[in-house]
């Protein structure tokens, strides 16, 4: 169990507050305490400057194009930047990112970025492979319960799209099916787990 002591520098327990399941979170807004409701959560968002991933593996353009449109319908806001100036520059099709990006010269060499926002969370992909779905998420953007609801609904949502396991990895730039997962969903139990 973590458990964080705030108060004045140099008191000796005096004046402090004691919060289980947090971290203390030192950013750019000054101190803050995170507030995870269960233990595990402090595992699987350990604040140690690194993302965490959520990953579909062994798919298609197809899964791709479900996921992204999925998210599109369901998330609270999405925003896509691309490279290439003939397709709609706010809302394109996801069909024809994926068409640009693989299949035409002009968009070889180039990608997209596509985020999604679900509570105060965002996700974020800028696909490089067609075989394997990434998103990443900052550890620190899941402050709280509602943070880990997001990510669970958002886990959910993407493994329902692709009609395959979901997982929320450590940051790898290649996932090894030998690596722990830290949670995943699978849509044909419609169980999830966690570490």
């Amino acid at each position: 169990m973590a458990t964080a002591y705030l108060g004045a520098v140099g008191d000796e327990r005096e004046g402090l507050v004691e919060s289980t399941h947090e971290d203390v979170h030192a950013g750019e807004h000054g101190t803050r305490v995170r507030c995870l409701p269960e233990p595990w959560m402090c595992d699987v968002f350990h604040l140690d400057g690194s993302l965490r991933d959520i990953r579909v593996l062994d798919v298609t353009r197809v899964e791709w194009i479900a996921v992204l449109e999925r998210l599109r319908a369901v998330a609270d806001e999405t925003e896509v930047e691309h490279p290439y100036p003939w397709l709609d520059p706010v809302r394109p099709a996801v069909a024809d990112l994926f068409r640009v990006w693989a299949d035409e010269p002009e968009g070889r060499g180039t990608s997209f970025a596509f985020r999604a926002r679900f509570g105060a969370v965002w996700f974020f992909a800028l696909p490089c492979d067609e075989e394997e779905i990434e998103f990443s998420v900052w550890p620190e953007d899941v402050l709280d319960g509602a943070g880990v609801a997001a990510v669970l609904r958002f886990l959910v949502e993407v493994a329902t799209a692709s009609r395959r396991r979901a997982l929320l990895t450590g940051e790898v730039v290649r996932y090894d099916p030998g690596m722990p997962s830290l949670i995943s969903h699978d849509p044909v139990s419609g169980l999830t787990s966690h570490i």
